[in-house]
C-alpha cells in the first residue's frame, strides 16, 4: 500500500505555492479583468434594454433597482455606468495581455494608472451608493472589488519592480 501523505504533504503543497508565485501577474490582472468585464457587460445588458439586474430581496445588499434607477447610474450622457466599467474592462484587460506577453513596463503603468482612475471613481459611486442613494447594489460592489484587486496588484507589481532596469535605454529614447 503507498503512502499518500507525502503527495498532499508540504511537498506538495510547496510545488503547488511555487506554481503559483510563477504565474505572470499579468495573466491574473487579465483574469480578474476578464471578471469585471463579464459583471459590467450584465448590469450594461439589463440597464441598456430597461431591466432591472437580478439582486437579493433585502439586505444591506439589496438595493439595486434603487441605484439602477437613481440619477447617479447614468453620471455622464445619460450613459449607464455599467456600460462605462465595459470599456474600462476591456482596455484593462488589453493592457494586461499585451504587458503579460512583453514584459513593457510602460504598458504596466497605464494599467496600473487606468486602474486608479477607475478606482476613484469607484470611490465616488460608493459615496453616492451609501449617502446619496442609500441603497447598494451586489453586483456594483462585485465589480468595484475585482477594480480594486487590479488596481492593488499592479501597484504591488509596480512597487516591486526595479525601475532603472525595468525601462531600457531603447525605451527611453
Amino acid at each position: 500500500m503507498t503512502d499518500t501523505s507525502q503527495a498532499n504533504g508540504p511537498s506538495g503543497l510547496a510545488g503547488l505555492w511555487s506554481r503559483i508565485r510563477h504565474i505572470h501577474p499579468g495573466l491574473v490582472l487579465a483574469a480578474l479583468d476578464l471578471i469585471g468585464l463579464g459583471i459590467a457587460s450584465y448590469l450594461s445588458s439589463e440597464e441598456l434594454r430597461g431591466q432591472t439586474p437580478w439582486c437579493p430581496k433585502g439586505g444591506v445588499l439589496g438595493g439595486c433597482t434603487a441605484v439602477a434607477n437613481s440619477q447617479y447610474s447614468r453620471p455622464f450622457f445619460n450613459i449607464p455606468v455599467a456600460v462605462y466599467g465595459v470599456f474600462l474592462s476591456i482596455a484593462l484587460f488589453c493592457l494586461a495581455i499585451y504587458w503579460w506577453r512583453t514584459n513593457n513596463y510602460r504598458i504596466l503603468l497605464a494599467h496600473y494608472g487606468l486602474s486608479l482612475v477607475g478606482v476613484l471613481f469607484e470611490g465616488w459611486f460608493q459615496f453616492a451608493q451609501i449617502f446619496l442613494i442609500g441603497a447598494i447594489c451586489i453586483w456594483c460592489e462585485s465589480y468595484g472589488i475585482s477594480l480594486v484587486l487590479r488596481f492593488l496588484i499592479a501597484l504591488w507589481v509596480y512597487l516591486r519592480t526595479p525601475k532603472p532596469e525595468a525601462v531600457s535605454a531603447d525605451e527611453l529614447a
